[in-house]
Order: structure tokens, then sequence, then C-alpha cells
């Protein structure tokens, strides 16, 4: 596939085997399983390693954790709920469309470009951890500065970059099934990590006369303060970085481009699922993992990357956790760049693209800043692409109450939408503003930046002369088209055959995740906890690797092909948080 219209889109497909410029028919919209176990196994990737490590570094104390990510993951499946899922079950567009229609060519150019840029980045930095876990079969030091201390390192992250590019080559069946089988054996690693770690923390704390649970969580994870001493950030800033971390896809509107294949709108609340399994149990897990790690190394948890976290507590087992898990976020988002960046320079095939921004991406990998400002650099990216997604909930819910349909610059036949690009601007300029005052934490900067373009754009429309149309009084079916629901009780489509979990090979991966979290809890009965660690490495190496075979063969013949019908949608490269 060598066009934009066909290689930037990766959902299920009708007779054309594309629905990039077309809404997505009655028939072809899917239950909410799909999206359950989509958003299930989205959250849980490299970042996690990252992200759970520097908020121990940043100096949170427990209660703060604890309930910064509750509140903060609650808004944040509000926010896929209540703004992207109605918008893109009642457009049934994807973001691309969206965009082109509402603000012109020249606007969704630029879009592509930031966004294409963004998920370049994250694939760079994702190639890096899982770099990270090579570097610990080696004598390399772990690289915890912005830039690369190792001539040695480099070669490994360009090695790393190289099979990341030839794996996302390879296409999107590849990624998906890819996640498919890896997902939920990393999920099972960092749930595991997380409860064998206690124990050890626990005998650790008591040698100090701390008995209590959250006595030694408080004393040896999350302490309050950062490793030199200062105070840390407090529940509120947690709450927004819980909340802002996947933005790009919900304000940000991103994740239209699934939710779009909803039969409901309703299905956006199975967000909750990645947030609390990902953005809760991950991130808490991995904050555990990296105290416990840096606690028996008797080391900073600064000077640690996330190959040596993870081999300390979970051995060779946790090293392939790391790779996996880089890999399971730099190939969907070196993807999505290529995609994006394809669609600016639609001249060049989806391959070349690709092969071109991969080169980019490894470069970038080789700056291993990822383990000391990945928050920083997730934060500034968040800040630029925030206003966009405020343009598309303010077309879709305030423009129709001032009386103007959305897609009016396409009503009124102008090339561009100069409205979009000053409310972009001007969310941009309010956030270089709070930031130079610091008025306001950068983690959450996001919520005026949003705000301003949200309210900032129906003003700047009525100014720019966006009039009351005929159609005003059904805006929605005038910019969109007529509603495309699919009753409940409607049968399945011709051919289609259900996930097969009577499988003996999902028995035999279902039996080996179980294991693996039975070993890890056997930890809390032993005597010595610190010497089971060991143990447990040794242990869980079987079952890993019996799982791999078992959820392989299952995924193979888990679902007889269906003629003429993709169900891939709700599987599309995973968003990056």
């Amino acid at each position: 596939m060598t066009s934009t219209s066909s290689t930037r889109k990766v959902a299920a497909s009708g007779d054309s085997g594309e629905f990039e410029r077309q809404r997505i028919p009655a028939n072809k919209q899917l239950s909410g399983t799909y999206f359950l176990g989509a958003y299930a196994g989205e959250h849980v990737a490299g970042t996690e390693f990252v992200i759970g490590a520097s908020l121990v570094a940043l100096g949170v104390s427990t209660s703060d954790l604890i309930w910064g990510l509750l509140i903060g993951n609650l808004f944040a499946v509000l926010s896929w709920a209540w703004v992207c899922s109605p918008i893109a079950t009642r457009s049934r567009m994807t973001i691309y469309w969206y965009l082109e229609r509402l603000a012109g060519k020249h606007f969704s150019t630029v879009y592509n470009l930031l966004n294409g840029l963004i998920f370049a980045v994250v694939s760079g930095a994702m190639v890096t951890v899982s770099a990270s876990a090579f570097r610990v079969m080696t004598d390399i030091p772990p690289q915890t500065a912005w830039y690369p201390q190792s001539l040695s390192f480099v070669a490994l992250a360009l090695f790393v970059g190289a099979i990341t590019v030839w794996m996302t080559i390879k296409g999107f069946k590849l990624i998906a099934n890819f996640s498919t089988v890896c997902s939920p054996w990393m999920a099972t690693m960092f749930l595991a990590s997380g409860i064998v770690t206690v124990p050890v923390l626990l005998h650790t704390g008591q040698l100090d006369g701390i008995t209590s649970l959250g006595g030694v969580l408080d004393t040896f994870v999350w302490t309050g303060t950062t490793p030199d001493g200062a105070a840390g950030i407090s529940v509120w800033v947690i709450a927004a970085w819980a909340w802002g971390a996947n933005l790009p896809m919900h304000l940000g509107m991103s994740d239209m481009s699934i939710l779009r294949f909803a039969r409901k709108s309703s299905y956006g609340y199975f967000s909750a699922a990645g947030m609390y399994i990902g953005h809760f149990m991950a991130w808490i897990c991995a904050g555990l993992m990296g105290a416990t790690a840096a606690l028996l190394a008797k080391s900073s948890l600064v000077e640690m990357d996330p190959g040596g976290v993870a081999f300390r507590i979970l051995g060779a087992m946790g090293l392939i956790a790391v790779v996996v898990a880089g890999w399971t976020t730099s190939i969907p988002s070196l993807y999505r760049a290529g995609l994006a960046f394809q669609a600016v320079f639609d001249r060049f095939s989806r391959v070349q693209v690709t092969v071109a921004t991969g080169a980019v991406t490894t470069v970038i990998a080789c700056f291993p800043f990822v383990f000391t400002q990945w928050l920083n650099v997730l934060s500034y990216f968040i800040m630029l692409i925030a206003p966009v997604g405020a343009i598309i909930a303010a077309e879709h819910f305030l423009l129709p109450r001032l009386g103007i349909r959305p897609f009016w610059r396409e009503q009124q036949g102008r090339n561009s939408n100069l409205p979009a690009f000053a409310a972009w601007g001007l969310g941009i300029a309010v956030g270089i503003m709070l930031l130079s005052l610091n008025a306001i934490h950068l983690f959450a900067l996001f919520i005026p930046v949003w705000l301003v373009s949200f309210l900032g754009y129906p003003l700047m429309c009525r100014l720019a002369g966006a009039a009351r149309g005929n159609d005003a009084n059904n805006p929605y079916e005038a910019a969109y088209g007529p509603v495309l629901e699919r009753g409940s009780t409607e049968a399945p489509p011709a051919g289609y055959q259900p996930v097969n979990r009577r499988s003996p090979w999902y028995a035999i991966a279902v039996i080996c995740l179980v294991t693996i979290l039975g070993l890890a809890a056997w930890g809390g009965t032993t005597n010595n906890a610190v010497a089971h660690l060991d143990t447990f490495q040794s242990l869980i190496v079987l079952p890993t690797l019996l799982y791999f075979i078992a959820a392989t063969a299952w995924m193979k013949g888990r679902r007889k092909p269906r003629a003429r019908e993709a169900h891939a949608a709700p599987h599309l490269a995973k968003q990056t948080r």
C-alpha cells in the first residue's frame, strides 16, 4: 500500500479495505469486549518502567501517590467516556479526516508533522529502554545521563533500533499479534514484581524496627522527599500527571480513530481497564521494584536504568520483560510516526517513510534522556498537542450551542480555518507564559492550555464570521450525516467466529500466568524473603517459556478467518502515554 489513504488506516475494513475517509457503517461496529481487551492490554508497556521509578525519585508520599493515581485515572476515564467517545461514535470519523474537514489541509499537515515527531521521540525513548536490558548482559555501565556515556551503548542502541525498524515495516498484523501475546504476560510480571518485593521490604524494615507495611513504604519507597532531600510533589500534581499522561488519546482525541468503531458511546468507560491496570497497578509495582532494587544494590534509584532494576528483581525474565515492554511501545509508535509523516510526504511509500523515520528514532535512542527527563519531555509534548483536541471538542459541543454547525469552514468553502490556528497558538502561548512565571506545575500545564483553546475557539469563530446556518436546528446530522447505530441484539456479521477460550493452549497460558503469581506470593510465607528472590527468578523461567509457546499457538488458531472482514479495529497500534 502506497497511497496516503490506504496506509494511514489500520482499522477494520469493508469491501474497499479502508475506512479512512468513510464513516463506519452499522455492520462494522464492534461490541464492548473488543474495547475492554484493547484498553486492558494497551497501557502496560515500556513507559511504565520509567514512570513508576520516576514517581519514586520525585519524592511523592505513599498516600499522595495512591490517592493521586485514583483521582487522576478517574478523570482520564471520564475524558474518554464523556468527551472523546461521544464525538467518535457520533461522527464515526478518524481524527485525521475530522481535522481536515474542520480546519483544512494546512492545519492537518501541521498536526501530522507534530504527531509524527512525538511518536518518533516516544519510539526512540522506548528503544533506549529495550537497549538497557541488553546492556545488563554486557559490561556497559548504566546510562542515566541525557547523553550517551559509552560508544558501546551507542552501538547497542543502533542494533536494537534496527530490529525495531525491521519489525515495524513487517506491518500492522505482526505488531497486533506481538502485542496480543505479550500484554497479558507483561501485566502479570508487573504484578508479580510488586508481590515479590513487599516481603523483601518488610524484612528490611524489621531490621530497622519498622513492622508495618505503611511504615516500610513511607521509609524505603515513597518517602515524600526527593533523593537530594527536597520536598516531593503533591497529591494534586500526581493526579494531574495521571490524568494528562494519556491526554493525546482522550482529550487530544487521537482515540477517535479507535472508538469510531464502538457500537455505543459508553464503551469509553472501558478505558478504566487500561488506567487501573497500567497506570495504577503497573506504576505502583514499578515503583516497588525500583526502590527494592536500589535498596538491595545499596545504590540510588536515579543511578539505575530499567534493565538493571528488572534484572535485580526478576532475573533473566526481567530482562525479557524490559525488552518486550520497550518493543510493545516503540514498534507501534514508530508505525504511527511513519503513517503521520507519510500523510504529508505521500509520494513515498509507507515502508520508505518508516525506514527514514526509524533511522531518526534510532539516533534519538542513543541519547538516554528517557531515564532522567522523560516525564518532562512528555509534558511538553502534551502541552503542544492539547489545543488540537480542545478545538475538536469545541467544534462538536460548543459551536452548535452558538448556532454554528460543525465543519462550518467546509460549508462556507474556506481553504483554512484561521480561528483554529489562532486557538492552537493562543493555548500554547498561555502555556509558555504560565511556565515562565512558574505559576503552575509542568505536569498540570495541560489543563489551562486545553481550557483556553476550548473556550477561545468558539469566540474566534464568531469573530471570523462563522454565522448561523439554515441547518443549525440539526447541526450534527447536517455535518456528520445520519446516526449509524446498530442494535445490541443484531446478529454478528456473516462468517464471524468468536475467540476460542476452550482451547487447551488458552488454558495452559492462563495456568502459567497464575503459576508466576503464585510463585511470587510464596515469598510472603518464607523466613528469608531476600533468599526467596533468587529462587523465584529461577522458578519463573519455565512457566514463562511455556506461556509464550501456548499463547502463540492459541493466537494462531483463536479465530477462523472471515471472508472480506477484518476485526482489527480495537487492536490498533498502542497509543503511547
